[in-house]
């Protein structure tokens, strides 16, 4: 069972950390047996390169804004490749949905952005101000990950690259945040109808302002990602990583980095502990201007887990905030290896997010195990997921009921009531 600790301040108030159970690890996890690794992602050497320049959520000591990246890659860099999105793009591309970014603004002239890009406010820099420039490069190189276009003489293309792209800036010009700041672009984002809202901040404290935009955000059927851990603390893998918001959060889909390859970029698990993973070690994305920057960091990586985010709204628009995030961990590519405390349940999985067939909204009974069925079509990253599934004794049927009780509790089931919501043909 994924247990989620949080510590610090929740909701503006100071006390003891609070747990909470992952989404749909146990529910499609916990009794297997046997799990088919076929065509599992492989090793895959960073392609980062140094004389790209480095994405950054500041703005230069000097001043003025970071200098324009001019060159490209000419290849798909490694994390592209590792995830496959592309092969989704025969489903969707993300058409008609838009995904918030809240950081550093967002440059409405970068190409692979253009067209698509809307200007929303400045929530750092004053009122009446707007972010559709970017000094920094972060908020760039986020909404590039997530819906970037791909262009002649470059293999970089985001996961969504048909989505709407709303830019919020909440950094000031060192790169900071506070939390109420965040939650006003959280309702800014929520007022121009962003179905997907990505806020690539690790904040040491929430607020109780922060808290209320969240759940308000679930109210509206949007879902916020937001990394589990600060880039900085991925520089002592041996540290656990202090709590982070919103990401600590139990409505917010927290989102860790992967190294090329697939393996975790830590050791120990943060402690806001993951929902999904997603490459965030030597990536390559657009920035400021025509080329390209590299950069790392889980912040980074929430790019790619927002892009799918949107492929499955537009596949689906009827999906709820909670059930979008409980389908990115249901679909995640599982990492049994690592462990749920670096990587949640498992790489997210953007083409098995869209194709995998839908359960029944209605609970399972306990002991009875559900699995998440792949397409036959998608093979190349194994999340087909040939699943064995076998109950092990009554020890293991029995923590199958737990989980899913405590699951159901979360969204409001009571026992003999049948599921939250809508009935089972509700899909």
């Amino acid at each position: 069972m994924l247990r989620r600790r949080r510590g610090g301040v929740e909701g503006g108030v100071v006390g003891r950390p609070v747990t909470r159970q992952g989404r749909g690890v146990g529910l499609v996890l916990l009794p297997v047996l046997l799990l088919s690794t076929a065509g599992a992602p492989g090793a895959v050497a960073a392609d980062a390169d140094d004389s790209l320049p480095a994405v950054s959520a500041a703005v230069p000591r000097g001043g003025g804004c970071v200098t324009p990246a001019r060159r490209s890659l000419a290849g798909a860099p490694w994390a592209q490749a590792y995830l496959g999105y592309t092969r989704a793009w025969e489903r969707t591309r993300g058409e008609g949905v838009t995904i918030a970014v809240l950081d550093t603004g967002v440059d409405s002239d970068a190409p692979a952005l253009k067209g698509r890009v809307v200007v929303g406010p400045d929530l750092a820099g004053g009122a009446g101000r707007e972010s559709g420039a970017d000094c920094a490069g972060r908020g760039t190189f986020v909404a590039g990950l997530a819906g970037a276009a791909p262009l002649k003489g470059t293999g970089f293309a985001g996961v969504a690259p048909g989505a709407r792209i709303l830019s919020v800036r909440v950094t000031g010009d060192d790169g900071t945040a506070s939390a109420d700041r965040v939650a006003a672009g959280v309702r800014a984002a929520l007022a121009r109808k962003a179905r997907v809202i990505a806020v690539p901040l690790a904040l040491p404290r929430g607020s109780r302002a922060l808290t209320a935009a969240v759940r308000a955000a679930v109210d509206q059927g949007s879902v916020i990602v937001a990394p589990a851990y600060a880039p900085a603390a991925a520089g002592d893998p041996e540290t656990a990583a202090p709590a982070a918001y919103p990401a600590a959060l139990p409505e917010v889909v927290a989102v860790a980095a992967l190294a090329p390859g697939g393996v975790p970029d830590r050791t120990l698990p943060p402690l806001t502990a993951p929902d999904v993973a997603a490459p965030g070690t030597a990536l390559v994305g657009v920035g400021p201007g025509r080329g390209q920057l590299t950069g790392s960091g889980a912040d980074l990586a929430t790019g790619f887990v927002a892009g799918a985010a949107a492929l499955v709204v537009t596949a689906r628009p009827q999906v709820t905030g909670p059930e979008l995030a409980d389908r990115l961990t249901a679909t995640a590519y599982r990492m049994p290896a690592a462990g749920p405390g670096l990587v949640g349940a498992g790489s997210v999985d953007p083409v098995a997010a869209v194709t995998a067939p839908w359960p029944a909204r209605a609970a399972a009974p306990p002991g009875r195990a559900v699995s998440v069925a792949a397409p036959a079509a998608h093979t190349a990253r194994g999340t087909a997921l040939a699943l064995t599934v076998a109950v092990a004794g009554a020890a293991g049927a029995l923590l199958l009921g737990v989980f899913t009780v405590s699951r159901g509790r979360r969204r409001g089931w009571r026992a003999g009531t049948g599921a939250a919501g809508a009935g089972p043909d509700a899909w």
